[in-house]
């Protein structure tokens, strides 16, 4: 009678992710992404001289100025305001379809609380936006070049 052999063939190793990775790169290829990104790595020297050529240097550093402020804001507070901003797009729209209010009506609106609180948050918006401003005034706007025009002089009322 024969024996039997002591030999156990070895485990294969856990293939998992090898597939997975397989299946994302058949995945790829089969919707033309994987195309277009090697198209893209094989351009970048030309997509990236494209690209600069046509950035405005002014126009780029007013983004990332921009980028800069909003990076110190409160994302609590940022979202608050988004939230508002939202509900305020609503209340807009709703306002503006309707019959218009009266002078009465547009009183007792300043007689909320909220509307005096959004009045105060926009005028101090506002105040920060023109201390922010350059100081310096063109000669004369353009009502006076108007009444220069005419051959008279702007009365100044105090």
């Amino acid at each position: 009678m024969a024996r039997p052999l002591s030999y156990t063939p070895p485990v294969p190793p856990d293939t998992g992710a090898a597939d997975e990775l397989d299946d994302l790169v058949a995945a790829l290829h089969e919707s033309g992404l994987l195309r277009a990104a090697a198209g893209g790595v094989r351009a970048y020297p030309e997509l990236l001289g494209l690209l600069m050529g046509s950035l405005d240097p002014a126009a780029l550093r007013s983004v990332l100025a921009l980028g800069g402020a909003a990076g110190g804001l409160d994302p609590q507070a940022a979202e608050r305001l988004a939230t508002g901003v939202r509900q305020a797009r609503v209340s807009a729209v709703a306002a503006a379809t309707g019959r218009p209010p009266g002078l009465l009506g547009l009183v007792r609106r300043l007689a909320h609380r909220d509307t005096r609180r959004g009045l105060a948050a926009a005028l101090a918006a506002l105040q920060a936006v023109g201390a922010a401003l350059p100081a310096e005034r063109p000669a004369g706007g353009p009502l006076r070049r108007l009444v220069r025009r005419r051959g008279r002089r702007p009365s100044v009322a105090a």
